[in-house]
């Protein structure tokens, strides 16, 4: 019983963290949870598309504001542009 209390426990614990509940937002400030446009490009061909974008929840959710030009992929360059603007924003 006492290994099954500490289990829920535990598993709790790291959902809420997970979830943001304990202290800052770690994306804050960012664009995507990936840690490079790279990581996002799925299939190597240098632009992210939407069912690429799904993989990563927070990108995914900004994914429409950062495709500037509209054609369904983000360029290295639209990434470049979004996480340099986000992070301007973010520091004031």
């Amino acid at each position: 019983m006492d290994k099954f209390v500490f289990a829920a426990i535990a598993g709790t614990a790291t959902l809420l963290a997970s979830a943001g509940a304990f202290g800052d937002d770690p994306g804050k400030g960012r664009i995507a949870a990936a840690d490079s446009f790279n990581d996002l490009d799925r299939n190597g061909d240098h632009r992210i598309s939407r069912s690429e974008a799904g993989f990563d929840r927070l990108f995914s959710q900004t994914f429409a504001e950062v495709d500037a030009d509209g054609d369904g992929f983000v360029s290295a360059a639209e990434f470049a542009a979004a996480e340099k603007t986000r992070t301007n924003l973010t520091a004031r």
